[in-house]
């Protein structure tokens, strides 16, 4: 095998060697079957299971509560940036956003486009340098959602605690540093992530989001953009990003066998330490 590098960019993750060793073993003949996953129905039963032990996998480690759905759609966090407020923005009410840096942005921008937006906060006179203090957010309660931004790769800030917005729903993307920590349910009512960072290939988001929201999400929408068009087949309306799924599902496979979330904080610590 070729030497591997130390890949320290903040874009697609450096995958765990085992799971790209395990799928160069089944690439091309999955399970005996004289066929490549990638190659299959989605709608067989090979791959179906590949599909629930994934959903199951990372509801375990995530800790993911029966009041929420679990979602693996195409678009990566992009898409998310649109389908969240086309979903959840309410008529003559605001989406309110803390806007801490480059993601946070692109997320605003994208909700202006769709409804009425509030940003509450904003740290762009200080050069997005941090995050705003307990005391400098005030949510309105009346909100159709607020949204956050978990961790600005660009800026190099991350929340160490999520807000507690009250009974305003919180929106929160987690793409940067998903499976590094537990998440309280408690306080977020939905978060999105693009798999690229943290989980697998890029071309696949998952999206957790607390149902009743689903329910009652906006009519009218096109198909795939309506979040409760996925939930009755369970992310599977059109073919997923099968390959996208299944690398995610060996990689959670691995998070779970080096302790879970906790070992994977371990673990970021000791990054941490090893290069500041």
């Amino acid at each position: 095998m070729a030497k591997r590098i130390f890949n320290f960019s903040a874009g697609p993750c450096t995958l765990p060697l085992s799971a790209l060793e395990k799928a160069q073993s089944e690439f091309v003949d999955y399970g005996n079957s004289g066929m490549s996953l990638i190659e299959m129905s989605h709608r067989g039963k090979i791959y179906d299971a590949v599909h629930n032990q994934a959903i199951d996998v990372f509801k375990e480690l995530l800790a993911v509560p029966d009041t929420h759905e679990i979602l693996f759609l195409g678009g990566g966090a992009t898409l998310q940036f649109a389908m969240v407020p086309l979903n959840l923005m309410v008529e003559g009410k605001t989406a309110e956003f803390v806007n801490t840096g480059a993601w946070a942005k692109k997320a605003i921008s994208d909700a202006k486009k769709c409804g009425s937006v509030k940003v509450i906060w904003t740290g762009e006179g200080e050069s997005f340098m941090r995050i705003p203090r307990k005391d400098e957010l005030v949510f309105n309660q009346e909100a159709s959602y607020a949204h956050v931004c978990g961790n600005e790769t660009i800026g190099g800030i991350e929340w160490q605690e999520i807000p507690d917005t009250g009974k305003v729903p919180l929106v929160v993307d987690a793409s940067s540093h998903v499976m590094s920590r537990p998440i309280d349910w408690n306080r977020v009512a939905m978060m999105y992530a693009g798999a690229q960072k943290n989980l697998g290939p890029a071309g696949l988001a998952v999206i957790v989001m607390r149902k009743d929201l689903i329910e009652h999400g906006k009519e009218g929408l096109p198909a795939y953009l309506a979040y409760k068009t996925h939930v009755p087949d369970k992310s599977m309306y059109n073919t997923p990003p099968v390959f996208a799924i299944y690398m995610m599902k060996l990689t959670l496979d691995w998070v779970k066998e080096q302790g879970g979330l906790k070992g994977m904080e371990a673990l970021a610590i000791k990054r941490s330490c090893t290069i500041y």
